[in-house]
């Protein structure tokens, strides 16, 4: 049974895009037993739009555009009834609502509309590769939020089936002043899952932190306070390598990244090094906004 203060700080609404892909479904699954406790609203979130190439391309007429429009409505409802049919099969939990949505728009757009719409705490989708750093590097779905969205986005690799959160990671340059509010997704998960919370800096070995970065550790420290945590800094190793190193070595069941925009990624997870990781990596990112700190 959950604690009071686990109830007040529950997930109340969670979206969950889906393409009805094998991967959006294992993101469905992911999200259904990581909030199985959590009393909140699940939306399964469908977006289609006209096909931007391809065969239906050059055609101009309305009148079979139109047509192409009904069969993709068609689509996303029989669509949106066959996982909710599986998941009512598999996962008849009580504390669960499950509602389905569809909608003719832009993938981004669509879910920054929802967003706002329906007072979404946190969005759980799914990657299309091997891993999920190779897709917020070579720019998915998943990446064209950052930057747009305010809410915690959990991106969840390919096969990545859900066990208990015992450690997450946290990546950070510490340059940003922490704060409660822009942290408070990241403390409900570790203080739901009673997680450890290892956070991560990688500097030159004869660099000191400025008097900013200081600030911001200590700002880190004290929010850190109620939950476990442990520091570590990792020097003389690319930021990417490092993260990569530090995920693998520690086994983490999730890193935390606090993303500007979409070339904050970029820096983090290089191109150079995608290949690499998307061979070896298999963990879920959770993405926070720096909007909300």
């Amino acid at each position: 049974m959950l604690t009071l203060n686990k109830k007040l700080n529950t997930m109340k609404y969670i979206l969950l895009p889906t393409d009805f892909s094998k991967n959006a479904w294992n993101a469905v699954e992911y999200a259904l037993n990581l909030f199985k406790e959590e009393i909140c609203t699940f939306y399964i979130f469908n977006v289609y739009n006209q096909p931007a190439s391809g065969p239906y391309t050059g055609i101009t007429s309305a009148k079979a555009r139109e047509a192409i429009y009904h069969a993709q409505v068609e689509n996303s409802k029989a669509g949106l009834k066959d996982v909710l049919s599986k998941v009512n099969e598999k996962y008849n939990n009580p504390n669960h609502i499950y509602k389905c949505l569809s909608k003719y728009e832009m993938f981004s757009t669509a879910v920054l509309n929802a967003e706002k719409e329906l007072n979404i705490d946190c969005i759980v989708m799914g990657t299309k590769g091997a891993s999920t750093f190779k897709e917020m590097t070579l720019g998915s779905n998943t990446a064209s939020l950052i930057g747009i969205i305010k809410c915690p986005i959990i991106a969840v690799p390919k096969n990545k089936e859900f066990k208990k959160i015992k450690e997450i990671g946290l990546s950070t340059d510490y340059d940003i002043s922490f704060t409660d509010l822009g942290l408070k997704p990241l403390l409900r998960l570790v203080n739901y899952n009673n997680s450890t919370l290892s956070v991560l800096h990688i500097m030159d070995r004869n660099c000191k932190l400025s008097t900013k970065q200081t600030e911001s550790l200590d700002s880190l420290k004290t929010v850190l306070k109620p939950v476990k945590s442990n520091f570590y800094t990792l020097t003389d190793i690319g930021v990417s390598s490092g993260v990569h190193a530090f995920v693998e070595s520690r086994k983490l069941d999730m890193l935390c990244i606090i993303a500007k925009e979409q070339d904050f990624l970029k820096r983090i997870l290089n191109k150079s090094y995608s290949k690499s990781i998307s061979n070896h990596s298999n963990v879920p990112l959770l993405i926070l906004s720096i909007k909300n700190f």
